[in-house]
């Protein structure tokens, strides 16, 4: 059985934060979703998630400002690992460039999206 955890969900469009918080909720996990970087970081630091899923394009602050402002951060905010989630073609390029764990491409299968979130905190676990 996977591990389960914090996900934190920095996602614009609603149809997708919505599902995607709806999906690992149902799989055990505490979800918080923000549609944007800036709410995201006072999340992040308030509330210290296991993992994030981390749009690229979103206003206020996009996913590249949120990760550079996130490593900046001392503490286990600032190591929190990262999953992008992107429509983006050149999503895992830059998910490689920011140090993210994994990316995910829109559109994307849910079922994608659980498995990858479980490994990522099997992964811290051991």
């Amino acid at each position: 059985m996977p591990k389960t955890g914090r996900v934190l969900i920095v996602e614009d469009e609603p149809a997708v934060g919505q599902v995607a918080a709806a999906v690992l909720t149902d799989e055990g996990h505490e979800v918080r979703w923000v549609a944007n970087g800036r709410d995201g970081l006072t999340v992040l630091i308030e509330w210290g998630p296991d993992v994030i899923v981390l749009d690229l394009m979103m206003p206020v602050m996009d996913g590249r400002t949120f990760r550079a402002e996130q490593q900046r951060l001392t503490g286990p905010a600032s190591r929190a690992p990262v999953i992008v989630l992107s429509g983006a073609r050149e999503a895992r390029a830059v998910a490689d460039e920011m140090g993210a764990v994994a990316a995910i491409t829109k559109p994307f299968d849910l079922d994608d999206l659980v498995a990858v979130v479980g490994r990522v905190l099997d992964r811290q676990a051991s």
